[in-house]
């Protein structure tokens, strides 16, 4: 059967792949994660996952587009205190190109389920809550950015384990699956952090079959040192280095060990 272009919606095929450089784990990605996805970050604790979602954020900022952040487990002065420390300057974007959702206090502390700021989620258990919010900040980014046709918009959860503890499984993989349709639409690119070995292996199984892409970090031990280890797989259009790639978290961040690629 001779299938024709015209037969599918415009937009539909996507000839060539427009790809969202890291900064870090490039080579790995063929030049970048491709836009329009939603690629979970899984693995050990102390990994240094933070680390990368933050060093992805900063390399996004400084390159232009502008970054939405969902604190979940880590406090937004913590969050900007951390990233100091590798001289990831985050302050001077915020409100600007940085956008943090602050998810961490209500949770935490108990408050009460309302705010009078757009930036806190009252509350997280409501995962609808949490795309409709997502979606307001998306158009008040691309009004505030008149002159500019599709401006970048990077997003970052940190993280989704908390998630588990408050929120039916249901609900979370009914609001990856909104993220997703919704990344895919706008071409954004979201990283969503998560702790290996947390929940039951079906749950890491079913949202990995959600997710767009996979990158994972591990801790080996070997010759009584642990050593920290990465690879990407399940990329959308992306020829994957399928091997563990093994890394190092220095004082500018996460640097890939491996030269060779």
């Amino acid at each position: 059967m001779n299938l024709e272009l015209g037969f599918f919606p415009q937009g539909e095929i996507e000839e060539r792949v427009e790809r969202v450089p890291t900064g870090i784990i490039d080579p790995l990605l063929m030049g970048g994660i491709p836009k329009g996805s939603v690629v979970l970050l899984i693995g050990d604790p102390k990994s240094g996952k933070t680390t990368f979602i933050t060093q992805f954020m900063y390399n996004q900022l400084i390159g232009g587009a502008n970054v939405i952040g969902l604190l979940v487990d880590v406090s937004r002065y913590e969050f900007i205190s951390n990233a100091l420390d590798f001289g990831w300057g985050l302050m001077g974007y915020l409100n600007d190109k940085l956008h943090i959702l602050d998810a961490y206090t209500q949770r935490l502390r108990g408050g009460p389920k309302f705010s009078f700021t757009e930036e806190v989620i009252p509350d997280i258990r409501d995962t609808s809550q949490v795309i409709d919010v997502i979606k307001d900040l998306t158009t008040k980014i691309i009004l505030n950015n008149p002159h500019v046709d599709n401006p970048l918009i990077i997003g970052a959860v940190s993280s989704l384990t908390p998630l588990f503890f408050e929120t039916e499984e249901k609900q979370i993989y009914k609001f990856l699956e909104d993220l997703k349709a919704f990344a895919h639409k706008n071409k954004q690119v979201w990283i969503l952090e998560m702790n290996s070995g947390v929940e039951e292996p079906h749950v890491e199984t079913i949202i990995k079959a959600i997710v767009d892409g996979i990158i994972e970090m591990k801790l080996f031990e070997e010759e009584k040192t642990l050593r920290r280890y990465l690879r990407v797989y399940g990329m959308r259009r992306t020829r994957h280095v399928l091997s563990w790639i093994p890394y190092e978290i220095t004082e500018s961040g996460i640097v890939l060990q491996n030269q060779n690629l």
